[in-house]
């Protein structure tokens, strides 16, 4: 009987130790640049994620993860693109943020494969939760030099969009169990509310948000643990 239980322990410990050697978790840090329209008003964001693989065939990965990311408003941007659509002599002070929650599943394909590294691509595709924050004033200078303080409407915005993600990467064993993923990744937002400047000179207190799709380029690096 004790030597039944043994044997039964071992196999289920190899067959488990060996169906966990298919998995692997890991955490992500990465630096987020705007595109296209996002640039004219937001800076450079940074976030991070945490992930979990799954190994299927010789060549191919599961992916499943779950980030932040945050991006702040350039005022310098923002004051000089609103002053050229505005046509006004106007001096913004405002505070926004744009920050996203993605969560993502996708697959990785390695190609070059060697023992200790190979570089790879990754097409992922999911939800992401927002959330957009805008707050601040206006001082509308006059030709005579007089000031007209106005205060712009606040937002408070949160919502759920999809997005896709398409990445090419490189991973590096370091140890046994430990290896390195770095890549380069564009991201595509859809429906993404961020601010907005009215075309009418006229209307500047109604600078607001607006919803349109967004996209931006992010270098990412990260320690994995396979187990």
């Amino acid at each position: 009987m004790i030597k039944n239980l043994i044997l039964i322990t071992t196999i289920t410990s190899t067959l488990f130790v060996r169906a966990q050697s298919d998995f692997a978790v890991g955490l992500n840090g990465n630096v987020n640049f705007p595109n296209g329209k996002f640039t004219e008003y937001f800076s450079t964001g940074y976030g991070g994620d945490a992930h979990f693989l799954y190994l299927f065939g010789n060549s191919s990965i599961f992916t499943f993860s779950v980030g932040y990311n945050q991006f702040g408003l350039d005022n310098d941007a923002f004051n000089a693109k609103a002053n050229e659509l505005l046509e006004l002599n106007t001096k913004f002070d405002v505070e926004s943020k744009f920050s996203t929650i993605p969560i993502l599943l996708g697959v990785k394909w390695y190609f070059l494969k060697q023992k200790t590294q190979s570089p790879y691509i990754m097409i992922e595709a999911g939800f992401y939760n927002y959330n957009f924050t805008f707050k601040g004033m206006a001082t509308l200078i006059e030709p005579g030099g007089n000031s007209i303080p106005i205060e712009l409407p606040e937002f408070d915005e949160n919502g759920t969009e999809t997005m896709l993600r398409v990445s090419a990467g490189y991973i590096l064993f370091i140890q046994k169990h430990w290896f390195i993923d770095a890549s380069v990744n564009y991201i595509v937002l859809t429906d993404a509310f961020t601010v907005d400047v009215p075309a009418d000179p006229e209307d500047a207190e109604s600078i607001s948000g607006t919803a349109e799709t967004l996209n931006y380029l992010s270098v990412t690096a990260g320690i994995n643990y396979r187990f």
